[in-house]
């Protein structure tokens, strides 16, 4: 089948999976330095390993799908609706999810990211869909690999976010 984008896939999954691992590193290093678990911290920590479980589940599936004896198009029509879903879900819901955990507006710079987490969302869901080609791991894989690189942009916002306070008190000490 197609032995290039599985190879993608499976490097982009294992991608994923690390970044899984090391997302929680933001709170641990906010409480090193004094800071305290807040709804916002759980929510951020929860996002990242959301959208590194969608990317990594979502690189896995086209792989596990062609042990069936179905068409190529069909698994990537499959597995291209199976992270749009979700990943369109995500988008539209956390918004109101961040304003839940941490009583302030969504900034501007998280709408933006919102809105390229909804275009990755619409790329799958239009290879889904066919829009007048065939399903093909191209735009399935340029879809995960925009939630992973903005997830990795997300996650600097983050920790820029959380940890400045911090920095800034312990600058003020010296």
């Amino acid at each position: 089948m197609d032995t290039a984008a599985f190879t993608y896939l499976y490097a982009l999954a294992t991608l994923s999976v690390t970044f899984v691992g090391f997302s929680p590193l933001v709170i641990i290093l906010r409480q090193t330095i004094g800071g305290e678990m807040s709804r916002f911290d759980v929510l951020t920590t929860r996002i990242f390993i959301q959208l590194g479980f969608i990317v990594a589940a979502g690189a896995m599936l086209p792989a596990m799908l062609s042990l069936f004896p179905w068409p190529h198009i069909t698994i990537w029509r499959v597995s291209s609706i199976a992270a749009a879903i979700p990943s369109l879900l995500f988008a539209v819901t956390y918004p109101k999810r961040r304003r839940a955990a941490s009583g302030v507006p969504t900034p501007v710079v998280i709408w933006i990211d919102v809105l390229i987490l909804l275009a990755a969302a619409v790329i799958m869901a239009c290879n889904a869909i066919g829009m007048g080609l065939d399903p093909s791991p191209g735009p399935f894989a340029a879809g995960l690999t925009t939630i992973l690189f903005l997830s990795g942009w997300a996650y600097l916002q983050a920790l820029n976010t959380l940890l400045r306070p911090h920095i800034d008190r312990l600058g003020k000490r010296t």
